[in-house]
């Protein structure tokens, strides 16, 4: 089977288990990470992470894949660490999320951003040794030139690595569809591409369209309760897998352990089921209850993500 560059060293993809496509250990601004270090207890940080990494472990989850890129306050040494305090396998990702001003590439040749991603994946991020394992990208709420550069870079450098790429869109714009198309443009192989946020839209038809497409749909903020329900996003998996499409299909919340966009705490009291244990705990039981097999389940929470990594 294939090997996968999680953030603790290789491991092989039949190890990944029942695996989150679409988390994260942390999400912030790297400009205040950087000139105000003071303001950020890593310790602090970690302990929130392994207490939320456990819990998931605890629930049944083995492994997550953690989708914050360059531009969202990566930091790959503490994913690691978290990784290792925890025992949950991490991807970590390399790539670029913000869709109209990455600042260093809005002049350089977009070779430079594809050598910067390959390099993450081939050989570590910075002077860590820690490799990337998957590519992200963005697109919201259009494509724009710029945009399509990033999408460009993507699929460069996963073709050069054989990594895949699992992106942020923006439903009620079809920008899944957008995507698809320059990766096809790019020669990608598209099963190697799963088109995030999916369910943040009630129109199955475009779902479908990803589907037939090539891509996975990436059904990963469940939880959120905005601009769809749990309920609302369990009916569209539901109604999908009847369709016979339960082997296209991943499942993922977007949380965060630590989310430096809003005052610590006030995203656990104001959204209390955005947690990597609310599918394992609460969502699988929800399928079952609208006729959703054990087999199905298996598929999109085990089988799939293996896929999308080439095992």
């Amino acid at each position: 089977m294939p090997t996968i560059h999680a953030s603790t060293g290789p491991i092989d993809t039949n190890d990944l288990g029942f695996t989150l496509m679409h988390e994260h250990v942390r999400v912030g601004w790297g400009a205040m990470y950087q000139q105000y270090p003071e303001m950020f207890d890593r310790e602090h940080e970690l302990d929130r992470a392994v207490t939320r990494l456990k819990a998931a472990k605890e629930a049944g989850v083995s492994s997550i894949v953690d989708l914050t890129p360059i531009d969202l306050g990566r930091d790959v040494t503490l994913i690691a660490e978290a990784s290792r305090r925890s025992g949950v396998n991490i991807i970590a990702a390399t790539g670029i999320y913000y869709t109209e001003h990455p600042f260093h590439f809005q002049i350089r040749e977009d070779k430079e951003m594809t050598e910067l991603f390959v390099k993450d994946i081939t050989q570590g991020v910075s002077t860590t040794g820690i490799r990337a394992g998957v590519i992200k990208c963005a697109t919201e709420p259009t494509m724009h030139a710029m945009n399509e550069r990033v999408l460009r870079a993507s699929a460069r450098a996963a073709k050069e690595t054989g990594v895949p790429i699992c992106t942020h869109t923006f439903p009620a714009n079809r920008t899944g569809l957008d995507q698809q198309r320059v990766f096809k443009e790019e020669g990608l192989d598209l099963s190697r591409t799963v088109i995030g946020h999916s369910d943040d839209t009630d129109d199955i038809t475009y779902l479908e369209a990803i589907i037939q497409g090539g891509s996975f749909c990436g059904m990963d903020r469940i939880g959120l309760q905005r601009p769809r329900t749990t309920e609302q996003r369990v009916d569209m998996v539901a109604a999908l897998v009847e369709k016979g499409l339960a082997n296209r299909i991943t499942l993922s919340h977007d949380s965060c352990c630590n989310f430096h966009w809003a005052p610590e705490g006030l995203l656990d009291n104001a959204a209390p089921t955005w947690r990597m244990t609310h599918i394992p705990l609460d969502v699988v039981p929800m399928l079952k209850e609208r006729g959703v097999s054990d087999a199905n389940i298996h598929h999109m929470t085990v089988l799939n993500p293996r896929a999308v990594f080439g095992g």
